[in-house]
Order: structure tokens, then sequence, then C-alpha cells
């Protein structure tokens, strides 16, 4: 009897054993299974960092990507040969622009040009024109006066030149003490090209004075009814000297102080 129970326990032992062995192939043949779909879901050669590159340039500008990938292609930065030329040009363009302003202190024809302009406003068709108080003159090519009104003769309207035209009138505020017609002017009586003479007669004294500048502004001012321009004075760094001019831009005295 003993020795029918020891033989049954040992079959019952390998029966668990069996089991247990099948219980773990069946195991291992799911995970396997399980793996090989996860490879397969997978795209073959994709990896992390390509998805982010994706997304980076998904966010940068069409100009940028055009330009990253001209530089790419390439193999060299790309160059800026067109936007130099661009610079280039406008910067010749701009210094041309600004000798030509300068130039207008001493352009006779220009300066007369703006007269004759000026001459021929419509509300002075017909009309004596006459200059109030001062006339003014830059290197960048303005000019500013004063003019009696037309219809006023105790009114005084302010006129601009600038880029070839004038703009006016702009009326100006006058007191009771101003001595308005002892700072009038027939604007027939001032040459315009007066102050290129003037300009000029500055410059070529300044190149001999050390450390003395050309001036970018001639002015004139009505005194008892006659113009005097201005400036009357050229200061080097070691020399000062006066200098005065005749109606026609011409040096009448010219002297050390």
């Amino acid at each position: 009897m003993l020795k029918n129970l020891s033989i049954f326990s040992g079959l019952l032992l390998m029966l668990s054993c069996l089991s247990c062995n099948q219980l773990t192939d069946t195991f291992k043949d799911t995970f396997k299974e399980k793996t090989d779909d996860k490879k397969e879901e997978t795209p073959s050669g994709t990896s992390s960092t390509v998805t982010s590159s994706v997304v980076i340039e998904s966010h940068v500008s069409a100009d940028t990507v055009s330009t990253t990938y001209r530089y790419r292609s390439s193999g060299t930065p790309p160059s800026s040969g067109a936007a130099g030329a661009a610079t280039t040009t406008g910067a010749s363009g701009s210094s041309r622009g600004t000798a030509a302003k300068a130039a207008f202190l001493m352009d006779e024809a220009g300066l007369k040009a703006a007269q004759a302009s000026l001459l021929a406003l419509p509300a002075y068709a017909g009309k004596k024109m006459y200059l109030y108080d001062d006339i003014h003159a830059y290197d960048d090519g303005r000019i500013n006066l004063q003019l009696r009104h037309p219809d006023n003769p105790e009114y005084v309207d302010a006129y601009h030149y600038r880029n070839g035209r004038w703009t006016g009138p702009e009326p100006v505020q006058l007191s009771v003490r101003d001595k308005v017609e002892q700072k009038m002017i027939p604007l027939d009586d001032i040459d315009f090209a007066s102050m290129a003479r003037v300009y000029k007669n500055i410059a070529e004294k300044s190149a001999t004075i050390e450390g003395a500048k050309t001036p970018t502004h001639i002015y004139g001012i009505v005194q008892e009814k006659r113009m005097l321009w201005y400036p009357a004075s050229i200061s080097g760094s070691r020399e000062r000297y006066a200098i005065s001019f005749n109606p026609d831009g011409s040096v009448k005295r010219f002297f050390r102080e």
C-alpha cells in the first residue's frame, strides 16, 4: 500500500513539472509576439531626433527656411553680394545727395531760380514784393524769408523754400513797437546770387586761416532799408578776422581783429 502511494505521488510531481514548462513556453511565445508587433508598428529608420527637427522647422518662416536650404546645399554661407551692392549704392547716392545740397550756397543759378519762382507767386501777380527784416539760406537747399502781405501792408507772412519749391504763407505776429517800414526792402533790389558770392568769398578767406571753417548758413538783415550780409567774421584757431560785403556779395572790408 505504501509502495503504491509513493508511485502515485511521483506521477503527480512529473505532471506538475510538465505543466510548469508548458506554461513558461507559452508565456515566452506570447511576449515575443507582442515584441514583434511593436517593432512592426515603428517605422523603419525613424528616430526622435528627426521628429524634433521637423517640429522645429515647422515654426521657421519661409524666408529663413529657403536661406538655410541654400546654405546647406552649397556648403558655404550665403553671399551678401546683393545686399552689399544695395548698401553701397544707397551710401553713394546719399553722398551725392549731400554733396549736391552742400553746393547750394555756391550755386548762383540755383539761388536765382529760387528768386524767380518766388517772384512768380500768384498772390503777388501785378504787385510789388517787399522783403521784411531778413533772409536765410542754408547749405541743405533751404531758404527762409518774410514778405509784406500782398493786400494789407501792416501784415507780414513767412515763406519757406525747400526741395525746389516755396511753401506758405504763414502769418507772422508783429508788435506795435516793430519798425516795419524801416525793415522793408523791395525784393527787386536784392539779388539772391549775392549770397553765393558771400559764401565763396568767406570760403576763400577761410582757406588761408588756420582752423577756420566755411559756414553752412548765409543770411542778410535789412537795416535802414539796405541789406547787410552775414557772417561778418571768420574765426580760426589762432586768429579772428572781420569781414563785410557790398550788396552784390563782393568783399568790402577784411581785416584781423
